[in-house]
């Protein structure tokens, strides 16, 4: 079996020039696993990035990989190739091209829209199957022995992510599959959001195979203000305010939580992936239930880091969105980042104050406010709350 001159061929060189450039590392754990095997049983040989976080600088940095996989055990995933004249040069030039060449290897396609019909240039296949809307495809990946997920789409920062079908969803309910984006079929609304989106799916083991499509037109533009969308007052209501924090002491945060205490406001912190709340242990089932309990109308995001753990965390903005949007659970509360408070991890290649206004500006469902109107709202909200009990 000889590398495909599409996937694996062309991203052979793009590969190459990082290692040379970066001097990025290769992983090698297929290479004991294949070992004594043919060609044929060991598959194809790709090439991927993810990114590591490395704590003596409080950044990530890309890691360059190479595996081996079975075409007959892997999946070609479309999600959202909407008829939009938008994506019509990604679907034609791209996608297309990688749907017959996928096809012709062995592997599975599946066509996965909801909402709006499939772009009309868009290659159909007889081989191919189809999950609509809410439909989710776990049981046939299971019958086909599926191991690999190869994403294409639209658009990478919202439904490619968050969908049932996207990568999100996919990776809570099925943590063994190995899962890449191919960079060339994926496009968003704007550059910044797509490489905000492929930067935040390296953060989390998803591989990104890279080729990027110098062709292909944004239908739109960032928003580069980080505060162009920050409200000008809290809201009513019940409030809760969830604190990730790292290994390193942040006197910002020790004071928010001083105050916090004062003003009798509940919070809880996460560390280490686990939340803390009143002294006890909070479960992300638990999380939930919490949330509902107490009837929290607003949920206020503050910590490390804007652009990781604040959005895909199982305590984090996306499982909230999730939660609401796809799994119609009733009496959730509205996120706001703390725009002031929230950090960000550098990352490569990008723009730190480009991507926390990609995020702030763009991604699903957030609002932001600073931690000075903040906490003077939540100020006037308690004095009002004595006088009307005395």
């Amino acid at each position: 079996m000889t590398p495909n001159p599409f996937i694996f061929g062309k991203h052979f060189f793009v590969w190459a020039a990082c290692f040379v450039l970066l001097s990025c590392s290769l992983d090698e754990e297929y290479d004991d696993l294949t070992e004594g095997l043919t060609e044929l049983e060991a598959g194809e040989l790709i090439y991927y990035s993810i990114s590591k976080f490395d704590e003596n600088t409080n950044s990530y940095t890309d890691t360059f990989k190479s595996t081996r996989i079975i075409p007959e055990r892997s999946a070609l995933v479309l999600i959202d190739v909407w008829k939009n004249e938008f994506l019509d040069t990604l679907t034609i030039n791209n996608i297309n091209p990688l749907i017959e060449e996928f096809n012709a290897m062995g592997s599975k396609v599946i066509y996965a829209p909801s909402q709006e019909p499939q772009n009309e240039n868009l290659l159909i296949i007889e081989e191919g199957v189809h999950f609509y809307d809410l439909d989710v495809m776990d049981g046939y990946l299971n019958e086909h022995e599926i191991e690999n997920l190869f994403y294409v789409g639209f658009d990478t920062f919202h439904c490619v992510l968050d969908k049932p079908n996207g990568i999100f969803n996919i990776k809570k309910r099925k943590s063994n599959l190995k899962i890449f984006v191919l960079e060339e079929g994926v496009l968003s609304f704007t550059k910044e959001m797509k490489e905000s989106s492929l930067a935040l799916l390296k953060k989390n083991n998803v591989g990104i195979v890279e080729n990027d499509a110098n062709d292909l037109e944004f239908p739109q533009q960032t928003i580069v203000d980080i505060y162009a969308k920050t409200k000008e007052e809290a809201r009513a209501g019940n409030n809760f305010v969830i604190l990730f924090e790292n290994s390193e002491y942040n006197v910002d945060i020790e004071n928010l939580k001083n105050e916090l205490l004062r003003l009798k406001v509940n919070y809880g912190t996460v560390k280490k992936g686990i939340l803390e709340f009143n002294g006890r242990e909070i479960t992300p089932p638990d999380f939930i239930k919490l949330l509902r309990d107490q009837e929290v109308r607003n949920l206020y995001y503050a910590g490390s880091y804007l652009n990781n753990e604040l959005l895909w965390s199982d305590y984090g903005v996306l499982q909230l969105y999730v939660k609401i949007r796809y799994q119609n659970v009733q009496g959730l509360p509205w996120p706001y980042i703390i725009n002031d408070m929230a950090l960000m991890a550098p990352t490569h290649s990008l723009d730190v104050n480009l991507e926390k206004a990609t995020i702030l500006n763009h991604y699903r469902m957030i609002h932001n406010i600073t931690s000075t109107t903040l906490l003077n709202d939540l100020e006037l909200m308690y004095n009002e709350a004595n006088l009307a009990e005395n």
